[in-house]
């Protein structure tokens, strides 16, 4: 416990620091927030649970595999037009400065159709046991 205290206090540090440097949305702007979702699908635990951050970058013309996550997956995208294709459902275009929850045992692939690179925050809160992610057909 006492090694996960600094970490926090570090990614909240951080956190502030970054926030400090965005613009802040104004009134007629309507909510801060990226995404304000409710999920009945987060894992339930009394085992500690793992908290995942990843940063990612697609590169044009790039198509990613077929996949499912086991937990739900928030994507946050800081920079291009993500597509992410959900199998048997279509294609959903996600664009800067929108997030999204990746539903779980839903397959799909991401990929970017646009001419430059699309940067993203991955968010997943999980048991340190499960993958993040699984192939799937």
């Amino acid at each position: 416990m006492k090694a996960f205290t600094p970490l926090v206090m570090c990614v909240c540090l951080a956190g502030s620091a970054w926030a400090q440097q965005q613009p802040q949305p104004s009134p007629a702007m309507g909510s801060p927030f990226a995404l304000k979702e409710i999920v009945k699908t987060l894992p339930k635990s009394d085992q500690p649970m793992e908290v995942r951050v990843e940063a990612a970058t697609l590169q044009p013309g790039v198509v990613g595999g077929w996949h499912t996550h086991p937990t739900p997956t928030i994507v946050y995208i800081v920079e291009g037009t993500l597509s992410v294709e959900i199998k048997e459902k279509g294609l959903q275009h996600r664009k800067a400065g929108e997030a999204f929850v990746e539903p779980i045992d839903t397959v799909m692939r991401a990929t970017n159709q646009g001419q430059t690179p699309v940067k993203f925050v991955v968010f997943q809160v999980s048991p340190p046991e499960v993958p993040d992610a699984r192939p799937a057909q």
